[in-house]
């Protein structure tokens, strides 16, 4: 499997999950591949997925036989407290979790990060998969 395969896969999960779409204003138009838009979205929360790293993993016969693939996600919402959008980003991030978990990727680490008034977690999920 390749890594645009493994994007397409993480893009479907997400939009395709009603639970996560309701706790994001703007539904599947809160969800971006790479970057958000230039233009500050007016509502909050909203998602960034991308690849990160495509590492080989196992090597045999002088090929590469799997690879270990990193999408990172961003899960970022307005600095405000207690607002609906603090809830929703919560809630994001827990189903984001387990979407992640049921495509058989494991999460390697989350950071938590704070930019220009916006509050953010960012995860990044890890698979191996075959070449």
């Amino acid at each position: 499997m390749e890594t645009f395969e493994l994007e397409e896969e993480v893009r479907t999960a997400l939009i395709s999950n009603a639970d996560l779409l309701a706790v994001l204003p703007n539904g599947v138009n809160g969800i971006y591949h790479y970057v958000a838009p230039s233009a500050d979205p007016t509502r909050y929360p909203i998602i960034v997925y991308s690849p990160i790293s495509d590492v080989p993993a196992i090597h045999g016969d002088n090929r590469e036989v799997a690879h270990r693939v990193t999408i990172r996600i961003h899960v970022i919402a307005a600095q405000r407290r207690f607002s609906v959008d603090e809830r929703n980003f919560v809630m994001a991030c827990i189903l984001i979790k387990e979407i992640m978990q049921s495509l058989g990727f494991v999460r390697r680490q989350t950071i938590p990060f704070l930019d220009e008034g916006k509050i953010m977690r960012i995860f990044d999920f890890v698979k191996g998969v075959k070449s």
